[in-house]
Protein backbone atom coordinates (compact mmCIF):
# COMPACT_ATOMS: atom_id res chain seq x y z
CA UNK A 1 0.00 0.00 0.00
CA UNK A 2 2.82 2.40 0.90
CA UNK A 3 4.57 1.68 -2.42
CA UNK A 4 1.30 2.33 -4.26
CA UNK A 5 0.85 5.71 -2.54
CA UNK A 6 4.43 6.65 -3.31
CA UNK A 7 3.96 5.69 -6.96
CA UNK A 8 0.86 7.86 -7.22
CA UNK A 9 2.70 10.76 -5.58
CA UNK A 10 5.61 10.33 -7.97
CA UNK A 11 3.29 10.36 -10.98
CA UNK A 12 1.56 13.50 -9.71
CA UNK A 13 4.89 15.25 -9.26
CA UNK A 14 5.98 14.22 -12.76
CA UNK A 15 2.68 15.47 -14.22
CA UNK A 16 3.02 18.79 -12.40
CA UNK A 17 6.57 19.16 -13.71
CA UNK A 18 5.41 18.59 -17.28
CA UNK A 19 2.51 21.03 -16.95
CA UNK A 20 4.73 23.69 -15.38
CA UNK A 21 7.19 23.72 -18.30
CA UNK A 22 6.89 27.02 -20.17
CA UNK A 23 9.05 28.38 -22.97
CA UNK A 24 10.68 31.78 -22.48
CA UNK A 25 11.57 34.21 -25.25
CA UNK A 26 13.42 37.48 -24.71
CA UNK A 27 12.86 40.24 -27.27
CA UNK A 28 15.01 43.37 -27.29
CA UNK A 29 13.13 46.18 -29.00
CA UNK A 30 15.61 48.57 -30.60
CA UNK A 31 14.64 52.23 -30.07
CA UNK A 32 15.79 55.80 -30.58
CA UNK A 33 13.86 57.49 -27.81
CA UNK A 34 10.31 56.25 -28.26
CA UNK A 35 10.72 55.66 -32.01
CA UNK A 36 11.78 52.38 -33.58
CA UNK A 37 15.50 52.28 -34.32
CA UNK A 38 16.76 52.88 -37.85
CA UNK A 39 20.32 53.33 -39.08
CA UNK A 40 21.47 56.81 -40.09
CA UNK A 41 18.45 58.43 -38.45
CA UNK A 42 18.95 61.81 -36.77
CA UNK A 43 18.65 61.78 -32.98
CA UNK A 44 19.82 63.76 -29.94
CA UNK A 45 21.37 62.87 -26.61
CA UNK A 46 20.71 64.61 -23.28
CA UNK A 47 23.32 67.27 -24.15
CA UNK A 48 21.34 68.24 -27.28
CA UNK A 49 24.12 66.79 -29.47
CA UNK A 50 22.81 65.77 -32.87
CA UNK A 51 23.99 62.35 -34.04
CA UNK A 52 23.13 59.31 -36.10
CA UNK A 53 24.26 55.70 -35.90
CA UNK A 54 25.74 53.71 -38.76
CA UNK A 55 26.88 50.70 -36.68
CA UNK A 56 25.73 49.38 -33.32
CA UNK A 57 26.63 45.90 -32.12
CA UNK A 58 27.10 44.55 -28.61
CA UNK A 59 27.37 41.25 -26.79
CA UNK A 60 24.97 39.83 -24.22
CA UNK A 61 26.01 37.01 -21.91
CA UNK A 62 25.04 35.33 -18.63
CA UNK A 63 21.30 35.80 -19.00
CA UNK A 64 19.15 34.80 -16.03
CA UNK A 65 15.42 34.79 -15.31
CA UNK A 66 14.06 36.06 -11.98
CA UNK A 67 10.85 34.18 -11.17
CA UNK A 68 8.44 32.77 -8.59
CA UNK A 69 9.27 35.03 -5.68
CA UNK A 70 12.91 35.87 -6.43
CA UNK A 71 14.34 32.56 -7.67
CA UNK A 72 17.03 33.19 -10.28
CA UNK A 73 17.55 30.63 -13.06
CA UNK A 74 20.69 31.02 -15.17
CA UNK A 75 20.63 30.32 -18.91
CA UNK A 76 23.93 28.55 -19.38
CA UNK A 77 26.33 29.02 -22.29
CA UNK A 78 24.10 31.41 -24.24
CA UNK A 79 25.85 34.31 -25.97
CA UNK A 80 24.21 36.80 -28.30
CA UNK A 81 25.75 39.34 -30.65
CA UNK A 82 23.04 41.99 -30.85
CA UNK A 83 22.88 44.09 -34.01
CA UNK A 84 20.53 47.06 -33.68
CA UNK A 85 19.79 46.82 -37.40
CA UNK A 86 18.18 43.39 -36.97
CA UNK A 87 15.43 42.01 -34.75
CA UNK A 88 16.69 40.38 -31.54
CA UNK A 89 14.71 37.39 -30.30
CA UNK A 90 16.48 35.05 -27.90
CA UNK A 91 15.14 31.60 -27.03
CA UNK A 92 15.79 31.07 -23.33
CA UNK A 93 14.49 27.49 -23.34
CA UNK A 94 11.75 25.70 -21.38
CA UNK A 95 11.56 25.98 -17.61
CA UNK A 96 9.32 25.06 -14.69
CA UNK A 97 8.33 28.67 -14.09
CA UNK A 98 4.94 30.01 -12.98
CA UNK A 99 5.58 33.77 -12.99
CA UNK A 100 8.47 36.00 -14.05
CA UNK A 101 9.50 39.10 -12.11
CA UNK A 102 12.54 40.18 -14.09
CA UNK A 103 15.47 39.35 -16.33
CA UNK A 104 19.20 39.94 -15.85
CA UNK A 105 22.06 39.85 -18.33
CA UNK A 106 25.57 41.19 -18.84
CA UNK A 107 26.87 43.45 -21.59
CA UNK A 108 30.01 41.92 -23.04
CA UNK A 109 31.74 38.55 -22.72
CA UNK A 110 32.66 36.97 -19.38
CA UNK A 111 36.37 36.67 -18.53
CA UNK A 112 36.37 32.90 -19.06
CA UNK A 113 35.48 33.30 -22.74
CA UNK A 114 36.76 36.83 -23.32
CA UNK A 115 40.34 35.68 -23.81
CA UNK A 116 39.64 32.46 -25.72
CA UNK A 117 40.44 31.96 -29.40
CA UNK A 118 37.54 33.11 -31.64
CA UNK A 119 38.69 30.65 -34.31
CA UNK A 120 37.81 27.76 -31.98
CA UNK A 121 34.08 28.39 -32.56
CA UNK A 122 31.87 27.31 -35.43
CA UNK A 123 31.49 30.24 -37.84
CA UNK A 124 27.80 30.61 -36.92
CA UNK A 125 28.59 31.08 -33.22
CA UNK A 126 28.32 34.65 -31.88
CA UNK A 127 31.91 34.46 -30.55
CA UNK A 128 33.42 33.32 -33.87
CA UNK A 129 35.34 35.88 -36.02
CA UNK A 130 33.04 38.56 -37.47
CA UNK A 131 33.22 41.15 -40.23
CA UNK A 132 33.47 43.92 -39.15
CA UNK A 133 35.51 42.52 -36.30
CA UNK A 134 34.16 42.30 -32.76
CA UNK A 135 37.47 41.01 -31.39
CA UNK A 136 40.30 43.24 -30.15
CA UNK A 137 43.05 40.68 -29.64
CA UNK A 138 44.27 37.97 -27.27
CA UNK A 139 45.03 40.31 -24.39
CA UNK A 140 41.98 42.58 -24.45
CA UNK A 141 39.45 40.11 -25.83
CA UNK A 142 36.18 41.08 -27.48
CA UNK A 143 34.68 44.45 -28.19
CA UNK A 144 31.72 44.50 -25.79
CA UNK A 145 30.13 47.30 -27.81
CA UNK A 146 30.92 48.88 -31.16
CA UNK A 147 29.00 52.08 -31.81
CA UNK A 148 29.79 54.31 -34.80
CA UNK A 149 28.13 57.23 -36.51
CA UNK A 150 28.20 60.94 -37.20
CA UNK A 151 27.77 63.87 -34.82
CA UNK A 152 27.71 67.63 -34.92
CA UNK A 153 25.26 70.21 -36.20
CA UNK A 154 25.61 69.01 -39.79
CA UNK A 155 26.24 65.37 -38.88
CA UNK A 156 29.67 65.58 -40.51
CA UNK A 157 31.86 64.62 -37.52
CA UNK A 158 32.79 60.97 -37.13
CA UNK A 159 32.44 59.27 -33.76
CA UNK A 160 33.44 55.73 -32.79
CA UNK A 161 33.03 54.14 -29.36
CA UNK A 162 34.45 50.63 -28.99
CA UNK A 163 34.23 49.53 -25.35
CA UNK A 164 35.94 46.48 -23.92
CA UNK A 165 37.74 45.12 -20.86
CA UNK A 166 36.97 42.64 -18.09
CA UNK A 167 36.51 45.50 -15.61
CA UNK A 168 33.70 46.86 -17.80
CA UNK A 169 31.68 43.64 -17.90
CA UNK A 170 28.53 45.05 -16.33
CA UNK A 171 25.31 43.39 -15.18
CA UNK A 172 21.99 44.82 -16.36
CA UNK A 173 18.96 44.29 -14.11
CA UNK A 174 15.46 44.72 -15.55
CA UNK A 175 12.72 44.08 -12.96
CA UNK A 176 9.07 43.94 -13.91
CA UNK A 177 6.71 46.22 -12.05
CA UNK A 178 4.05 43.51 -12.42
CA UNK A 179 4.89 39.78 -12.38
CA UNK A 180 4.16 38.09 -15.69
CA UNK A 181 2.32 34.80 -16.19
CA UNK A 182 2.52 32.52 -19.21
CA UNK A 183 0.12 32.58 -22.16
CA UNK A 184 -0.31 29.24 -23.93
CA UNK A 185 2.72 27.90 -22.04
CA UNK A 186 4.90 30.74 -23.32
CA UNK A 187 6.51 33.81 -21.79
CA UNK A 188 7.41 36.60 -24.20
CA UNK A 189 9.57 39.21 -22.46
CA UNK A 190 9.80 42.55 -24.26
CA UNK A 191 12.64 44.83 -23.20
CA UNK A 192 12.99 48.27 -24.82
CA UNK A 193 16.52 49.51 -25.50
CA UNK A 194 16.78 53.28 -26.03
CA UNK A 195 20.11 53.77 -27.79
CA UNK A 196 20.08 57.55 -27.51
CA UNK A 197 21.05 56.94 -23.89
CA UNK A 198 24.32 55.22 -24.75
CA UNK A 199 25.55 58.76 -25.37
CA UNK A 200 24.23 60.14 -22.06
CA UNK A 201 26.70 62.89 -21.07
CA UNK A 202 28.98 61.96 -24.00
CA UNK A 203 29.82 64.95 -26.20
CA UNK A 204 29.85 63.94 -29.87
CA UNK A 205 29.29 67.45 -31.26
CA UNK A 206 32.82 67.69 -32.67
CA UNK A 207 33.53 64.03 -33.31
CA UNK A 208 35.01 61.46 -30.95
CA UNK A 209 37.03 58.28 -31.46
CA UNK A 210 37.71 56.19 -28.36
CA UNK A 211 38.62 52.50 -28.57
CA UNK A 212 39.50 50.83 -25.29
CA UNK A 213 38.62 50.40 -21.62
CA UNK A 214 38.48 54.01 -20.41
CA UNK A 215 37.01 57.42 -21.19
CA UNK A 216 33.90 57.70 -23.32
CA UNK A 217 34.08 54.01 -24.28
CA UNK A 218 33.75 53.05 -20.61
CA UNK A 219 30.98 55.65 -20.15
CA UNK A 220 29.04 54.07 -23.03
CA UNK A 221 29.15 50.69 -21.29
CA UNK A 222 28.13 52.25 -17.97
CA UNK A 223 25.19 53.89 -19.76
CA UNK A 224 24.22 50.52 -21.21
CA UNK A 225 24.12 49.22 -17.64
CA UNK A 226 22.30 52.16 -16.08
CA UNK A 227 20.00 53.73 -18.68
CA UNK A 228 19.52 51.95 -22.00
CA UNK A 229 17.34 49.07 -20.79
CA UNK A 230 15.31 51.07 -18.27
CA UNK A 231 11.99 50.29 -19.91
CA UNK A 232 10.21 47.04 -20.58
CA UNK A 233 6.69 45.72 -21.00
CA UNK A 234 5.68 42.57 -19.11
CA UNK A 235 3.05 42.20 -20.42
CA UNK A 236 2.68 45.08 -22.84
CA UNK A 237 0.87 48.02 -21.29
CA UNK A 238 -2.46 49.04 -22.78
CA UNK A 239 -1.78 52.64 -21.73
CA UNK A 240 -0.82 54.96 -24.57
CA UNK A 241 2.74 55.97 -23.69
CA UNK A 242 2.54 58.86 -26.17
CA UNK A 243 0.69 60.85 -23.49
CA UNK A 244 3.94 60.95 -21.47
CA UNK A 245 5.98 63.92 -22.68
CA UNK A 246 8.67 63.69 -20.01
CA UNK A 247 9.44 61.42 -17.06
CA UNK A 248 12.78 62.25 -15.44
CA UNK A 249 14.50 61.48 -12.15
CA UNK A 250 17.31 63.83 -11.15
CA UNK A 251 20.01 64.20 -10.07
CA UNK A 252 21.15 60.78 -11.20
CA UNK A 253 23.31 59.53 -9.53
CA UNK A 254 22.06 61.11 -6.30
CA UNK A 255 23.13 61.27 -2.66
CA UNK A 256 19.60 60.24 -1.70
CA UNK A 257 17.58 63.40 -2.33
CA UNK A 258 15.81 63.25 -5.68
CA UNK A 259 13.13 64.93 -7.74
CA UNK A 260 10.80 63.35 -10.26
CA UNK A 261 9.15 65.38 -13.01
CA UNK A 262 6.07 64.18 -14.87
CA UNK A 263 4.89 66.04 -17.96
CA UNK A 264 1.91 64.69 -19.90
CA UNK A 265 -0.35 65.79 -22.70
CA UNK A 266 -3.42 64.67 -20.73
CA UNK A 267 -4.25 65.96 -17.24
CA UNK A 268 -4.65 63.18 -14.75
CA UNK A 269 -3.22 61.35 -11.75
CA UNK A 270 -0.69 58.54 -11.56
CA UNK A 271 1.02 56.37 -8.99
CA UNK A 272 4.77 56.11 -8.51
CA UNK A 273 6.46 52.95 -7.16
CA UNK A 274 10.13 52.69 -6.22
CA UNK A 275 11.73 49.25 -5.91
CA UNK A 276 15.26 48.13 -5.07
CA UNK A 277 17.45 45.78 -7.08
CA UNK A 278 15.85 42.64 -5.60
CA UNK A 279 12.32 43.86 -6.36
CA UNK A 280 11.37 45.05 -2.86
CA UNK A 281 9.12 48.11 -2.90
CA UNK A 282 10.74 50.85 -0.82
CA UNK A 283 8.34 53.71 -1.55
CA UNK A 284 4.91 54.26 -3.09
CA UNK A 285 3.15 57.52 -3.92
CA UNK A 286 -0.56 57.70 -4.71
CA UNK A 287 -2.45 60.46 -6.55
CA UNK A 288 0.60 62.03 -8.21
CA UNK A 289 -0.67 64.68 -10.58
CA UNK A 290 0.56 65.14 -14.13
CA UNK A 291 2.73 68.17 -14.92
CA UNK A 292 4.14 68.20 -11.41
CA UNK A 293 7.36 67.54 -9.49
CA UNK A 294 7.67 64.91 -6.77
CA UNK A 295 10.46 65.09 -4.18
CA UNK A 296 11.63 62.02 -2.25
CA UNK A 297 14.64 60.65 -0.36
CA UNK A 298 16.21 57.18 -0.33
CA UNK A 299 18.38 56.31 2.65
CA UNK A 300 20.54 53.48 1.33
CA UNK A 301 23.08 53.29 -1.49
CA UNK A 302 22.25 51.09 -4.46
CA UNK A 303 20.34 50.81 -7.72
CA UNK A 304 16.60 51.59 -7.67
CA UNK A 305 13.77 51.52 -10.21
CA UNK A 306 11.23 54.35 -10.34
CA UNK A 307 8.03 53.36 -12.15
CA UNK A 308 5.11 55.50 -13.28
CA UNK A 309 1.85 53.54 -12.93
CA UNK A 310 -1.56 54.22 -14.41
CA UNK A 311 -4.65 52.06 -14.03
CA UNK A 312 -2.54 49.48 -12.22
CA UNK A 313 -0.07 49.12 -15.08
CA UNK A 314 3.54 50.33 -15.30
CA UNK A 315 3.84 52.91 -18.07
CA UNK A 316 7.51 53.85 -17.89
CA UNK A 317 10.45 53.07 -15.61
CA UNK A 318 13.70 54.92 -14.88
CA UNK A 319 16.76 53.59 -13.08
CA UNK A 320 18.18 55.65 -10.21
CA UNK A 321 21.62 55.20 -8.65
CA UNK A 322 22.01 56.29 -5.01
CA UNK A 323 25.56 56.90 -3.83
CA UNK A 324 25.82 57.82 -0.15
Amino acid sequence: MTKFVLSIATLLLMSFSIIAQNTVQLNINHKLGTDDFAMNTAAQNNMANDFNISRLQYYIAEISIVHDGGTETAITDLYALVDANNATQLDLGSHSITSIEGVNFHIGVDAGKNHADPASYNMSHPLAPKNPSMHWGWTSGYRFIAMEGKGGANLNQTFELHGLGDANYFKVTVPFATAMTATNNEFVLNVDADYTRILENVNVSSGLIVHGETGAAKTALENMRDYVFAEGSFPSSTIDISEINDFKVFPNPTNGLSKLTIETSIEGTYQVAITDIVGKQVAFFNEVRSNSTLEFELNNSGLYFVSLIKEGQPVITEKLMVQK
